[in-house]
């Protein structure tokens, strides 16, 4: 089990520099980075300018020897949509963060499950889209040796994806080896069943684990903060060796407060593996 962090956290607004960022995330000893695949955090994704950044973030990975996951980009876009046009960018945008993936040697690509637009549409249409999405993005990525990790979302009306059985019955309906789960342990503490729950039921497609804390609410707070077990989650995974990312949002001064989330999961991983 490798301990990582989302680059997100670190996002500088000024210097615009992912490779800063990376950088940064080895010097607080994590082992691991989440890149986001969508602008700002990936400067000009989608354009030209997204070569330059990614030779930068490619260097500064080989120079560190850090193992690397990437997340699709999910604001504005909608995995589940029935705009036809939005549709096609959506699919444009995902297989370019595929490709991306194999570029920089990740093995692993976190999607969204999307929502539904509309509280007019049924949600069988929009969920049918999904399917039929993640059955191409899944062919497309499995030719490259990528894993598809969908993402438990947090429980809101519209959205897909937050509660076990549907997670379970999209694995059935895609039905692709590649396509995996990224269990949100703080999403999973907005719905009723709980992290550890998602960890029992989902234990066998968990390929990737994202961690912060809260205490119900849609949420994503440094370890400690909220009220999840994260000791008997992981614990319910084990044997675990994928990577463990540290998430959130920390508006100032994040380092004291992501090298204390690294330290409770490095206790946690001796407790767990000895």
């Amino acid at each position: 089990m490798k301990i990582g962090l989302s680059t997100a956290i670190l996002w500088d607004y000024e210097k615009l520099d992912l490779s800063d960022v990376v950088f940064h995330a080895a010097d607080l000893g994590f082992e691991a980075v989440e890149i986001h695949c969508e602008d700002p955090f990936f400067r000009g994704w989608g354009t030209d300018e997204a070569e330059i950044t990614e030779s930068e973030v490619k260097d500064a990975l080989t120079t560190l020897d850090m193992e690397v996951s990437l997340h699709a980009p999910f604001h504005d876009l909608n995995i589940a949509t029935l705009n036809t046009g939005i549709d096609g960018e959506v699919l444009r945008q995902l297989e370019e963060c595929i490709d991306t993936a194999r570029r920089l040697g990740s093995e692993i690509v976190v999607v969204h499950p999307g929502f539904v637009s509309s509280r007019k549409f049924r949600r069988d249409r929009p969920f049918q889209r999904m399917v039929e999405n993640l059955e191409k993005i899944a062919e497309t990525a499995r030719d490259v040796g990528v894993k598809i990790c969908l993402e438990n979302l947090a429980s809101k009306r519209k959205a897909m994806g937050v509660k076990i059985r549907e997670l379970k019955e999209i694995l059935r309906e895609v039905d692709a080896e590649n396509l995996k789960i990224t269990l949100d342990v703080a999403h999973a503490n907005t719905t009723e069943a709980g992290p550890v729950k998602f960890a029992e039921e989902l234990k066998e497609d968990i390929a990737h684990v994202h961690v912060s804390d809260n205490t119900g609410e849609d949420n994503h707070l440094s370890i400690g903060e909220g009220d999840i077990d994260f000791e008997n989650v992981l614990k319910e995974l084990q044997p675990f060796d994928g990577i463990v990312m540290v998430e959130g949002w920390i508006p100032t001064d994040e380092d004291p407060f992501l090298v204390h989330d690294r330290e409770e999961l490095e206790r946690v991983r001796e407790k767990l593996t000895g």
